[in-house]
């Protein structure tokens, strides 16, 4: 055994290269498929949030304006639009009386369907810098835990993401949640050192400069990180209090110029992305975005600052754009949920979804892992000498448990509280701390108990297995299995927004069909896939289609039609369950009328 750890102490950073390298390729044939054979029919459709994200990117590239797709910061946009400069596709025409407006949807749709550009072409390059940014942030992730906490629970950590569905299904979509759960972690772990260093006097600036940029490259994925800097700062106080309490004032003011350095950075970059809006555009965007139930004197301050026109003003006022936007967003929940045999709109799932999505959402073996470790944990805590509060300070006296204790705690107040619930996605920067905690929770055991744990570690590995590709879709047994798990929930915890809508192109090309019906949800031009021959249906407002003809209906459309209590039992699809001929993916269901 002592042989072996040597052996990955000494080539540990190119055993994990290899896993990631092993982990890129894997995700590249699940988000692609055969590309080989041609872009259109294989792999993963544009999900719905991509279909604005992508050209949003490439629209900011290319024009220095920022009016597409504000609600979100611009870095993983930015990134997945590098290699379409290349490819040169054409920015579609906006129209005198929209050029200030966020038309990201129609945008969107014009630029990847209505211009000429190549969709999969376009999609396929744009995921893979994504994927591309996502390892090598894991690699960094992987550098900075064997820093903190030791090469054991680097490798542990590493194994249980790269294993987990979840974090294998996001990782290659132009979206958001994981960058920002590994920048988030990437900034606790750098952050953590810095503390230790900062209260021994030792060299902490190093890891103060890694903590600035890794904290400002989350705020620029997600505003969502704005809870993070929350977090830095009290865990660090918990922190500096039980450790170095004489040093209280000195943090503070280094917490101070920590933020300074964090708005400098957001700023330049946000600012970047202004430079052709001029004051005209800016103050026109802060007028639809402005919450109108808060006090009118903000308005006017923000307009006052970008009519001096400074480019680090003009940043820092466009990323609080985005987050009037995102709290306007969270607040209104404009968006059907369907979860649990129940639709509901803006009053939210509750606070049970959350909860529900972790238990059914991630693998068996990883969720019996923690369980695991925190029992034995507990136990070895109860049994370490002194007393109760003594061994609590001690807790606190660690710089990585206190930052993660607070942000955990944050985080999860705020995901439990909003009414915005479209997957289980949003809780990813907790998940994912968790499986460092249980990566570094298994560290400590001894043999008999490791063996055990590496037990849960197969089992996890297997849901892998035995899921692939369909990591989108996935659920445990507790929520039945990938094939089943559409009744707790859909969104993107299984049908986010068409993502099996090539293969439904595929079914129907290779069965020659010529006509079908669908309610389909999705923001791609579904007749660029399926042909002419398909015609959109709502059975909300149209009769079935005729005798003997096809249906297909997307599990987001078939649940929330089904549960919508306001509909009579004739415009439901219950009432086609004996007819189901086909079901294409996890997502597509084809009934044929009778």
């Amino acid at each position: 055994m002592n042989k072996i750890l040597n052996c990955l102490n000494k080539y540990s950073y190119w055993f994990a290269l290899f896993l990631l390298f092993a982990f890129f390729l894997s995700t590249l044939f699940i988000i692609h498929g055969k590309f080989w054979e041609g872009l259109k029919f294989s792999g993963f459709a544009l999900t719905s949030d991509e279909v604005s994200h992508i050209p949003a990117g490439y629209y900011y590239l290319r024009t220095k304006k920022y009016f597409i797709n504000a609600e979100h910061p611009p870095l993983i946009k930015d990134i997945s639009a590098i290699p379409l400069l290349f490819l040169n596709p054409k920015l579609p025409e906006i129209p005198e009386n929209l050029k200030y407006e966020n038309i990201q949807w129609e945008f969107g749709s014009n630029f990847l369907f209505k211009t000429g550009n190549d969709p999969d072409k376009i999609t396929f390059w744009a995921r893979n810098a994504v994927l591309i940014f996502n390892t090598l942030s894991l690699f960094l992730v992987f550098v900075f835990i064997k820093k903190v906490l030791g090469l054991k629970a680097a490798f542990f950590s590493l194994l249980i993401f790269i294993f987990a569905p979840n974090f294998v299904a996001h990782s290659s979509l132009v979206t958001f949640d994981v960058p920002l759960s590994l920048f988030i972690i990437l900034s606790i772990l750098s952050f953590s050192i810095f503390l230790k260093k900062f209260v021994e006097d030792n060299s902490w600036l190093p890891y103060f400069l890694f903590s600035v940029i890794f904290t400002s490259l989350a705020l620029l994925v997600k505003f969502q990180a704005l809870f993070l800097a929350l977090s830095l700062f009290l865990g660090g106080l918990i922190f500096v209090w039980f450790k170095e309490k004489k040093k209280l004032a000195k943090y503070i003011i280094q917490f101070t110029i920590f933020g300074f350095c964090v708005v400098f950075v957001v700023g330049f970059w946000c600012g970047v992305h202004t430079l052709n809006m001029g004051v005209e555009g800016l103050i026109h965007q802060i007028g639809y975005s402005y919450p109108s139930e808060w006090p009118k004197i903000g308005k006017k301050v923000l307009e006052k600052i970008v009519s001096l026109d400074i480019f680090l003003l003009n940043g820092i006022v466009e990323y609080l754009v985005g987050v009037m936007m995102m709290i306007s967003r969270v607040s209104g929940a404009w968006q059907a949920t369907y979860f649990m045999g129940n639709v509901y709109g803006s009053e939210g799932a509750g606070v049970l979804y959350f909860p529900i999505l972790f238990l059914t959402k991630e693998t068996l073996g990883f969720l019996i892992a923690i369980l695991f470790v925190i029992v034995l944990n507990s136990v070895n805590f109860f049994r370490r000498k002194g007393n109760f509060r003594q061994k609590i300070i001690e807790c606190f006296q660690n710089p990585f448990f206190s930052l993660c204790f607070v942000f955990i705690l944050v985080y999860s107040a705020f995901s439990l509280s909003i009414k915005l619930n479209i997957g289980i996605r949003h809780l990813f920067p907790v998940t994912f701390l968790f499986y460092i905690l249980v990566g570094n929770g298994a560290k400590t055991l001894n043999r008999k108990f490791v063996s055990l744990f590496l037990i849960c570690l197969c089992f996890h590995i297997l849901s892998f297995t035995i899921t692939y590709p369909y990591f989108l879709s996935y659920y445990n047994i507790l929520g039945g299995g990938t094939w089943n798990g559409y009744q707790i929930a859909t969104d993107s915890n299984y049908d986010w927004g068409g993502q099996d809508v090539k293969r439904l192109a595929k079914w129907l090309r290779e069965n020659k069909i010529e006509k079908i019906y669908g309610h389909i949800f999705s923001n791609v031009d579904l007749k660029y896939y399926l042909g002419e021959g398909y015609e959109h249906f709502n059975i909300r407002h149209q009769n079935l289609p005729p005798s003997g003809s096809l249906l297909v209906v997307s599990a987001f459309e078939l649940q929330n039609v089904n549960y919508d209590k306001n509909l009579p039992p004739e415009k439901k699809y219950f009432q086609l369950e004996k007819n189901l001929v086909e079901r294409v993916g996890t997502t597509m269901f084809i009934f044929k009328i009778e």
